[in-house]
């Protein structure tokens, strides 16, 4: 009987321990989310082999032929998320920050995306050049912008944002320009794929 109670108050401990541990790190969570929130820390990622693969939707739009852009944000079903930059924008929403996408491209037919997206992202910024990048960079004061293409980059500088360099897949067809190190930011490893 003595060895049923003992076993019982050692199973007792070792949860009770666990779930001490689990408040603990909640608790830090918690101050550290709290914090990020209040302090309203938000970061940005460029969509086109930034966050997704997007060939085949660009190649689809290319086959469709008539109206190209009008097609491209119809075809966002071909579009494969990447494993790391997705990670990374996971982690940094569970720990408070805001998280905004920007696409290089225009806001035609963009119910997809915009509904594809919503759960992780605060907003959707459809840009036609290198100047409204800019514009929404500035005056979102972005913390981190996550970025592949070398415009995406300098943009991020010229704002004063810390730029991280998300790597492009091999196949891509993005005409952005793209050389990976030129300005000595950070590369997200593994985030081609």
């Amino acid at each position: 009987m003595k060895g049923i109670f003992e076993s019982i108050k050692g199973f007792i401990v070792k949860w009770y321990d666990r779930f001490k541990k689990f408040c603990y790190l909640f608790a830090i969570w918690a101050v550290i989310h709290s914090t990020i929130s209040i302090c309203n820390f938000s970061a940005a990622f460029e969509y086109d082999d930034g966050i997704v693969y997007s060939r085949d939707a660009y190649q689809k739009a290319i086959e469709a032929g008539d109206d190209f852009n009008s097609r491209l944000n119809l075809y966002s079903d071909y579009e494969r998320t990447k494993i790391i930059p997705f990670l990374t924008m996971f982690f940094l929403k569970i720990f408070g920050f805001k998280i905004d996408i920007i696409a290089d491209r225009p806001d035609i037919n963009s119910s997809g995306i915009i509904k594809k997206w919503k759960e992780i992202s605060s907003s959707i910024y459809f840009v036609s050049d290198q100047n409204q990048k800019y514009e929404i960079l500035e005056s979102k004061k972005y913390i981190l912008f996550f970025a592949n293409s070398d415009e995406g980059i300098t943009q991020a500088k010229k704002a004063g944002i810390s730029a991280i360099r998300i790597k492009r897949n091999p196949k891509s067809i993005n005409k952005l320009s793209y050389t990976p190190g030129k300005f000595n930011e950070i590369i997200l490893p593994l985030s081609e794929y």
